[in-house]
C-alpha cells in the first residue's frame, strides 16, 4: 500500500492501517469465493449438458423360447405397425436396444437402431432409464473396457496342431493393450484378468456398470478347413459404433502385417446387448499358418495396442 503525505507514527495510524489491510484482505476473500462459486456452476452446468438419461427399451425372449447355440426366427419379436398388431413391419432380435417412444396397456412403441418404429407386446419389452454421455473431448475422461475372450474351459479358437489356445492369446493381448492405453492416460477396466471363464451376461454387465465410453472384445479366429481363412476383422453392431470401427480397421490395417477383412456387422452377444459403444476384433486366424506365425511373433500385441491408442486418439480429436 502507497502512503500520501507525511510519515505518522503512533497507535491510532497502526490500528487504522490494521483495519484498513483487515477490509482488504475480507473484500479479495469474497471476491476468491464468489469466483470459485462461479467456477462450479459453470462446471455443473457442463456435466448436466454432457451427462444425460433416456428411456430405452431391451427385448425380452423367454430362454425356453430359443435355442442359445442355433439363431432361429423363436430369437426375434415381430414390430407390428399399430397397436392392432394387424401388420407385422419388422423384427428385433433378444437382447437389443431399442429407444423407447410411448406405451399402452399392452402394447410398447419403440424405434429400432435402423429406424424402423412400430409396436411390439409389452411381455417382450424392458423400459428402462438408462445413462447416456458425450465421448470425452480428451483422453484422461476417456473409459475403455477390455474383455478377453474366452477363459476357463473355454479354450476358444486352437491353432492346427491344437498347442495355442485363443483364450490365451487374448488375455497376453489385452494386458499389452491396457498397458499401452493406461500409460496414455486413458481409464482402462477389464472383465477377467486371469483364466477364468465368464457368461456373456456378466461380460455386458460388467461394461454397462463401468458406463464405458468404448467397449473392445478381443479375439482370434478360427476356419473349418485349415489355411482357408486369414486376416483381421473388426465387427460393430449398432450403427453408432460403426465409425468407430471403422477408425480402428483403418489403424489396425496401416500397423499389423495382415490382411484386413474390414469392418463387418457382427450379431454377437457382448456387441447385441449392450447399448454403448462396443466392438469386437478378430485378430487374425489361429489355424492360418500365416496368421499364426504372426500372431504369435514378437511386438504383435505392441502394434495391435499402439493402433487402438490411435484410435482413440482420432476419436478424441473429433469430438473437439
Amino acid at each position: 500500500m502507497k502512503k500520501q503525505g507525511k510519515l505518522v507514527i503512533g497507535t491510532t495510524m497502526i490500528l487504522l492501517f490494521a483495519a484498513g489491510f483487515a477490509v482488504l484482505r475480507n473484500d479479495q476473500s469474497a471476491r476468491e469465493e464468489s469466483q470459485e462459486s462461479t467456477s462450479q456452476t459453470e462446471l455443473n452446468a457442463q456435466t448436466e449438458e454432457t451427462a444425460q438419461t433416456a428411456s430405452m427399451v431391451q427385448i425380452y425372449v423367454d430362454p425356453s423360447e430359443y435355442d442359445a447355440a442355433i439363431e432361429s426366427e423363436n430369437d426375434y419379436v415381430p414390430i407390428y405397425q399399430s397397436t392392432s398388431q394387424e401388420t407385422v413391419i419388422g423384427k428385433i432380435h433378444r437382447g437389443s436396444w431399442a429407444t423407447f417412444i410411448s406405451q399402452t396397456e399392452d402394447m410398447v412403441e419403440i424405434q429400432t437402431d435402423d429406424g424402423v418404429t412400430g409396436y411390439i407386446e409389452k411381455q417382450s419389452a424392458s423400459i428402462q432409464e438408462v445413462a447416456l454421455s458425450a465421448i470425452p473431448k480428451d483422453l484422461s475422461n476417456f473409459k475403455v473396457v477390455l474383455d478377453a475372450g474366452h477363459g476357463g474351459e473355454d479354450s476358444g479358437a486352437l491353432s492346427t496342431d491344437q498347442t495355442i489356445m485363443e483364450k490365451d492369446l487374448t488375455l497376453t493381448t489385452v494386458q499389452t493393450i491396457g498397458e499401452v492405453l493406461t500409460e496414455a492416460g486413458i481409464q482402462v477396466s477389464y472383465t477377467r484378468t486371469e483364466d477364468r471363464y465368464l457368461s456373456l451376461s456378466d461380460i455386458t454387465a460388467a461394461s454397462l456398470s463401468e458406463e464405458t465410453d468404448l467397449f473392445i472384445s478381443i479375439h482370434y479366429d478360427n476356419s473349418e478347413i485349415p489355411n482357408s481363412n486369414q486376416g483381421l476383422t473388426t465387427y460393430y453392431y449398432y450403427t453408432g459404433s460403426k465409425e468407430m470401427a471403422e477408425t480402428i480397421t483403418a489403424n489396425l490395417s496401416s500397423s499389423v502385417a495382415l490382411s484386413s477383412n474390414g469392418t463387418r456387422f457382427g450379431n454377437y452377444y457382448v456387441l447385441r446387448e449392450q447399448y454403448l459403444p462396443a466392438v469386437l476384433l478378430e485378430l487374425g486366424y489361429l489355424n492360418s499358418d500365416n496368421d499364426l506365425a504372426m500372431v504369435t511373433s514378437e511386438g504383435y500385441d505392441q502394434r495391435v495396442a499402439q493402433a487402438l491408442l490411435t484410435a482413440i486418439e482420432e476419436i478424441v480429436e473429433a469430438e473437439e
